[in-house]
């Protein structure tokens, strides 16, 4: 049975997902690493949308991205917190995806 949460999202948006996982799969191929769209034919992972390295990554795609989440000035990303929370941080991902590069070659040297 499909899930309900799904019906209702657009064949259009369900494709803009599926555009945005495959690009960011790509991308951290393109830089060296081991990466996998893990969301095929609209299979729901408990995981994650995509694999890279061993880690699981969700994928989100919206028409706009809130401007306070973007880096401005010269910052490479952006530290955000909600009250009582845990704090993340918002990359570029091709910087992400660079900075697993790094990490990786590091690790084969060793």
């Amino acid at each position: 049975m499909k899930d309900p949460k799904n019906v209702k999202r657009g064949r259009r948006a369900r494709q803009r997902g599926a555009e945005l996982q495959r690009q960011a799969v790509r991308m951290a191929k393109d830089a060296g690493l081991d990466a996998y769209n893990r969301d095929r034919g609209g299979a729901q992972h408990e995981q994650g949308d995509i694999e890279i390295e061993g880690h699981y990554y969700g994928c989100k795609r919206r028409t706009r991205i809130a401007q306070w989440l973007k880096p401005e000035k010269q910052e490479e990303g952006v530290v955000i917190r909600e009250d009582r929370g845990k704090p993340y941080i918002v990359l570029d991902y091709e910087y992400f995806v660079n900075l697993l590069s790094i990490m990786k070659e590091l690790a084969d040297e060793q």
